[in-house]
């Protein structure tokens, strides 16, 4: 038998409990503290994601807004094409009759140049189309543009969170060795 009374050995076990809870604690700490982290970058995140939503909306709104424009203004043109025909057909209309009770007509080159205006009125209102055209295009483009950023800016920030909970976790230590029980 041993001289040593149980007094003076050391309370290992003990000691080795305590270190154990201290360590549980830190762990919790440390894991409290990324779960905050986390649910704060979420609702960054959400934010973000409410904010490019706004701004979509009211994109679409605009983009809306200027589609009705353009509509307006193909209808405008149409009509005065309408328009347009039908005095053309008046007007000859009104020059045959002229001729039959031997009155006198306009005359070819007044009409000519008439037309010739007319056709240029017709140029200069397709290129208005063609602009308007051109114009909505860009917006499309741009607003693809605006969304791919988006996403790429969405991506970048989702990768670098990904790396700090990276160098977060790594920074924590290895997490507790396990022990044999004897």
């Amino acid at each position: 038998m041993s001289n040593e009374s149980s007094d003076e050995v050391p309370d290992t076990a003990a000691q080795q409990s305590t270190e154990r809870e201290r360590r549980l604690e830190e762990r919790e700490k440390e894991t409290d503290r990324r779960e905050l982290h986390a649910d704060q970058r979420e609702e960054l995140a959400d934010r973000r994601d409410e904010a490019a939503d706004r701004r979509e909306r009211l994109a679409d709104v605009r983009e809306g807004e200027a589609d009705l424009r353009e509509r307006r203004a193909d209808d405008r043109e149409r009509a005065a094409d309408r328009r347009e025909v039908a005095l053309d057909a008046q007007e000859e209309q009104a020059d045959h009759r002229s001729r039959v009770a031997g009155e006198r007509t306009v005359g070819h080159r007044q009409r000519s140049s008439e037309a010739i205006d007319r056709a240029q009125g017709l140029i200069e209102a397709s290129q208005d189309q063609l602009l308007r055209a051109d114009a909505a295009l860009r917006r499309a483009e741009e607003r693809d543009e605006f969304e791919q950023r988006a996403v790429d800016q969405e991506v970048a920030v989702s990768e670098r969170q990904k790396r700090r909970d990276g160098q977060e976790s790594s920074d924590a230590g290895p997490s507790e060795p396990r022990r044999k029980e004897s």
